[in-house]
C-alpha cells in the first residue's frame, strides 16, 4: 500500500502539469505569463539544476516575456529555457533542502 500524496507532491504535480503546457503551446500570450511565473521558483528549486543556472534561467524568461514585439532570438531563448526546465522535471526531484551559501 503506497501513502498519500503531501501537499507538496501535489503542488508539483499541479505546477508541472501547467509548465509543460505552457512549454508545448503553439502560441503563448502575455496572460499565460501569469498563469505560471509564479510557480517557476517552486518548480525550478526542487530540480537538481544548480542555483546559478536556475536564476539565469528565472531571469532569461523574464527577459523573454518583457521583448515586445517578440523576437527570433527572445522567443528562441524562451524554447530554451521551457526545455532545460521540462528536462530537469523529469529527472528525480531533490530530496533533501537546498542549501544556499
Amino acid at each position: 500500500m503506497s501513502k498519500p500524496l503531501d501537499a507538496k507532491s501535489i503542488l508539483l504535480i499541479l505546477f508541472s502539469s501547467n509548465f509543460i503546457g505552457i512549454a508545448c503551446a503553439r502560441s503563448l500570450h502575455y496572460q499565460f505569463y501569469i498563469w505560471y511565473y509564479h510557480t517557476l521558483p517552486a518548480l525550478f528549486f526542487s530540480t537538481k539544476l544548480p542555483v546559478p543556472v536556475l536564476m539565469l534561467m528565472m531571469g532569461c524568461i523574464e527577459l523573454c516575456w518583457n521583448t515586445y514585439p517578440s523576437t527570433v532570438i527572445s522567443s528562441s531563448l524562451l524554447q530554451l529555457c521551457h526545455v532545460v526546465g521540462v528536462v530537469a522535471l523529469l529527472m528525480p526531484p531533490r530530496s533533501e533542502k537546498r542549501k544556499i551559501s
